[in-house]
């Protein structure tokens, strides 16, 4: 079962490992991408402006994304797949303006340009951590996951999407799998949830469910889960992990996986994905 807040462990030598990471990161500072639209719901033809925010504080953003990062910018609908190709910069956001050529719900998708770094297998370790994934660095440890070598290549990109509305009560795109090498996708419609009601998401890495896998969710303006600002869910064996809503407005999910690459545990893959959303009066 998928809880908020989950009590298993994964055994006594984990949880110090956990322990340890965490006191060394202090507060993990994870630098996430998120898309904002500037409006959730927008007339047809009219004009759709979503905010690429670069950060830890959700929906604000630390400093601008450059559009030359971005390596694939989309619009999708339920029978439509556009390219975006109106970027530039506003102040800290990374700016995305597109007019959809038709109405009902669609999936704004960018995709930032990978990056490769040389790195050891203790930074590696302190880098999952610190960018979100203290549970999973954690668990690499005790398994003896980290190569036993000097150098390591980290090959790491980041995945994110929102939903908006063109016009009213048009075709769903909600559940749409874009294709991301790592995805969270919906499996309820957001702008049907109610405060108090419960929101499944699915985790695909390169189009695989992947269990066992923590994310975190927030609102804006955040939350409060047990005296935290986030709530920590963790999939299942079908890689779907469920989120109460407690407050209408903006949420988020967002997580980080990463993992050697196939027959070459000298280099690792390090994938962020995030999906913004509205719940309660997203739809008119």
């Amino acid at each position: 079962m998928n809880t908020t807040r989950p009590a298993h462990r994964f055994g006594a030598s984990l949880a110090a490992a956990l322990t340890a990471l965490v006191v060394a990161a202090g507060v993990l500072a994870a630098h996430d991408f998120w898309l904002v639209p500037n409006a959730l719901v927008i007339a047809p033809r009219g004009q759709l402006e979503v905010l690429g925010q670069s950060g830890s504080r959700f929906p604000t953003s630390d400093g601008p994304t450059q559009p030359a990062q971005v390596a694939e910018a989309r619009i999708v609908g339920a029978s439509g797949d556009e390219r975006i190709a109106e970027l530039s910069v506003t102040g800290r956001s990374l700016m995305l303006r597109h007019q959809p050529a038709k109405a009902g719900q669609h999936i704004v998708a960018v995709a930032l340009a990978s990056r490769t770094a040389r790195t050891t297998p203790a930074l590696l370790q302190r880098y999952i951590a610190l960018e979100g994934a203290p549970e999973l660095a954690a668990r690499y440890e005790q398994d003896g996951t980290y190569p036993k070598v000097d150098s390591v290549t980290r090959v790491s990109a980041k995945y994110a999407k929102t939903i908006v509305e063109v016009g009213s009560n048009g075709p769903r795109a909600f559940d749409k799998v874009l294709g991301h090498a790592l995805e969270i996708v919906p499996l309820r419609d957001p702008s049907r949830v109610k405060v108090g009601d419960s929101i499944g998401v699915r985790l695909l890495f390169r189009g695989k469910p992947v269990p066992n896998v923590h994310l975190r969710a927030g609102s804006a303006p955040p939350a409060a889960v047990n005296g935290d600002s986030a709530a920590l869910i963790v999939t299942g064996a079908d890689g779907v992990a469920k989120l109460r809503i407690s407050d209408p407005g903006l949420w988020n999910v967002r997580t980080l996986y990463a993992e050697p690459m196939a027959g070459m545990p000298e280099h690792w893959e390090v994938f962020f994905a995030t999906i913004v959303f509205s719940v309660g009066g997203g739809v008119p």
